[in-house]
This record gives structure tokens, sequence and C-alpha cells, in this order.
């Protein structure tokens, strides 16, 4: 479970930004609260089932989403995939000096198997400035344990991370790579589980389309699976009776009729050459998301409702704002321009995120949870009408189409 990420200096975000799936004490009636959100045993906190982040275009919403891939591939490949001395790809806020030689920073805060973590990094192109990991039982008045704690070459440790401890006593963490990741290439056992972790979090943006694709084709391998992939196209109203694979061709079927409306026979089509491409979106979305909603892990997607009709989008929303599709907890944060959600009866404010720039060109995030708003207010009408801002300001075109 994600409790809040945090990025500063990367990208287009300069000042920290920090996305929260903690509940807030608001009261919306528009809500019901036993759907959207959900507690941590052990403790007071209640954390949400999804969170959505509108903005305008170039506004930063979908570094906030690049941020989330780094942090999430940068731990996993750092020790075995990045080489000595190759530089990491990581992008700082250019626009001021300041910040433009600066390392970036990260933070998550995430709950596992009945413990809290706090992990994070600082890093820029050549090499890692910071980076701590802490641990604390999930029940009232634990204690935030510090498991380690390294800035630039020196790495305290405590004793009860001893792969970790042996790792930093022997000099084996190159600068370019985290004492986290190195740990789990060695079996660490709390590395290991973060790592896996992270791994079932799946984060998709629109030129992971082909990944994607690849993904769904993949599990039409699993009759089950399959079958399930299907009846989520059905339950889309596409068209499509059957999906099959053959000879690594995806076959969609449909059915064919008289001019009397009577069913006359079957016909078969390559999915990828005339289906719509908001189909194929959609199917390839089947697998993430039954897998999320399955094994309650996490899916993130940059603009979501790209190609998807927006009832659709809310539908699928709905499926994991839901306890009863959604019983393992599993979280979706998306990013999209989708209006029409905010007056869906699918959100909290405290769900609704926001980016926008300053008059410097760097991003701001914040929650609609920040405002005061009444209770039978349109959250669309006044974003429309930039009560929240995150709308683009269009200029004066006459100079350009008047010749």
């Amino acid at each position: 479970m994600i409790i809040q990420f945090s990025v500063e200096n990367f990208r287009s975000i300069k000042g920290q930004a920090t996305l929260s799936m903690v509940a807030t004490p608001l009261r919306d009636t528009k809500v019901a609260e036993e759907e959207v959100m959900f507690s941590v045993s052990g403790t007071d906190t209640r954390l949400l089932k999804s969170a959505v982040i509108f903005g305008a275009n170039a506004s930063g919403k979908s570094n906030v989403v690049k941020a989330l891939d780094f942090f999430k591939k940068y731990i996993i490949d750092s020790f075995k995939n990045v080489q000595a001395g190759e530089s990491i790809d990581v992008e700082p806020f250019k626009l001021d000096i300041s910040t433009a030689a600066a390392p970036s920073s990260f933070e998550m805060i995430f709950i596992i198997d009945g413990n809290q973590y706090r992990y994070g990094m600082d890093v820029d192109k050549e090499s890692v400035h910071g980076e701590w990991l802490y641990r604390k039982a999930c029940r009232k008045r634990a204690k935030e344990v510090e498991i380690f704690y390294r800035e630039g070459d020196a790495i305290n440790v405590h004793p009860s991370f001893t792969i970790g401890a042996d790792l930093a006593g022997r000099k084996m963490v190159r600068s370019n790579a985290l004492l986290l990741s190195a740990a789990a290439q060695f079996n660490d056992p709390t590395a290991v589980q973060i790592i896996e972790w992270l791994t079932s979090t799946t984060i998709m943006s629109c030129s992971d389309e082909e990944k994607i694709w690849e993904m769904a084709v993949k599990h039409l391998d699993d009759s089950e699976m399959r079958s399930r992939m299907v009846e989520f196209s059905r339950y889309a109203d596409l068209g499509i009776e059957d999906i099959e694979k053959s000879d690594n061709h995806i076959i969609s079927r449909h059915l064919q009729y008289d001019e009397n409306g009577e069913q006359k026979g079957v016909l078969s089509f390559p999915f990828q050459s005339m289906e719509s491409e908001g189909t194929i979106k959609y199917f390839s979305l089947a697998y993430p998301i039954l897998n999320a909603l399955d094994n309650g892990t996490r899916l993130i997607i940059d603009e979501f409702d790209s190609k998807l009709h927006p009832i659709l989008t809310g539908r699928i929303v709905s499926l994991f704002n839901s306890k009863d599709t959604n019983p393992h907890n599993a979280q979706l944060i998306f990013t999209t321009h989708d209006s029409n959600l905010l007056d869906a009866g699918l959100f909290r404010r405290d769900q609704i995120w926001f980016t926008q720039k300053d008059r410097l060109g760097a991003t701001e995030l914040y929650s609609l949870a920040d405002y005061r708003v009444r209770n039978d207010a349109s959250f669309e009408k006044d974003y429309l009408a930039g009560k929240y801002g995150a709308t683009p300001i269009i200029g004066n075109l006459s100079s350009v189409l008047n010749k």
C-alpha cells in the first residue's frame, strides 16, 4: 500500500511535491467512505483506493508519474544494470541555476506485511548523494527504526541489516548504485521484499503501449485469464464475442447477422489491424487491471483516458473504489484531462489532485482537499471556471490566423 510519495528537483518539479493517499478527516456526502477508503490494521490510518491528477498540458502531471517510474526502476536496476561510471538517467529542474546542478530527491512511505517503510534517495547523473530506509510496525505508538542512512561515502547501518552492513563495510556499493538494490542482489530479506513489492507495482504511460500489448498477449496463454479478459472486453460493449491467439496473432471474433437481425455466423478479424485504437487499449489494460484487483497491488497510469470513452473510464475507476470488486484494496493512481470524472460521484476531494506551473515554469502539486468547497458544489464546473487553477491559459490566436 502506498501512503505517500514525494519528489523534489525532477524535470518540471522544483520544490517538493507530495502525493498522499491518506484519507483526510473531511466529510463528503457525494461518496461513501466505506467504498473509497480502507483502514490500515493496527493503526488509525485510513488510505484511499484511488487518486486522480488533473492539469493543463505541460503542467507536469506526467512528470509525477515519471518520478514514480524512475523511483521504481532505479531501485530495481541500479546495482545489476547500471555499470561503474555509467550516468544515472535522472533530470533535475533546469530552469533555475540553483537546482540545475543539484541532486533530485525521492521518498516513498509504504506498507508491506504489517510494516511501514520510509525509503528515499538523493541522486544526480553521477552518483547517489543520500539514501535512507526506516521501518516501524503498523501499530499505535510504534517507533520508527533507522535501518540505514547513507550520506556520500558514509553509510550507517542497523545491526539487523547484516547483508547491508557487510556490503557497506567491504565498500561493495558503487557510487552510482543504491545500497537497497545491492542488498537485494545478495538476498537480504528486507531488500528483496521491497524489490518484489515495487516489481508488483505497475506503472504505465502512452509510450508503453507496445509493452502493455505484449503483456496482454502473453497472458492469453492462460486459459482462465483469457476467458476473464474476454469477459472484461464484453463488459465494455465492444461488440467482441471472443478473442483468441493463433500462431502468435490475436484474432477477434464477431457475430454476423442477416437483414432480419438473426445470427448467421461468426467472423474473425486480425485484432490489431481491424479493431479501433480504443478497443486495443482497453483490451491491453484488461490484464493489469484484473491482476491489480486480484492481488491488491498498485496500478499507476499516465493519460488513462486517452482513447477511452469517459463512461468506460469511470466504470474502471468504480471497480477500484468498490469494496465488492476490490476486496484486497488495490490502489489506482492516474492522470487525466477528462473533467467529467469530477462530477461522476467517484471521488472525494482528497482523491482529486491538480498540477499547475508557476510563472517560473515549476510544477506545483496540490489537492482539492486544500480548498473550502460546498458539498453541493459542482467540482467540474468550478474547475473549468478556473477556481482551482490547473487549467490552460489560452492566448489570443487572432494574430496568427489573420494575415
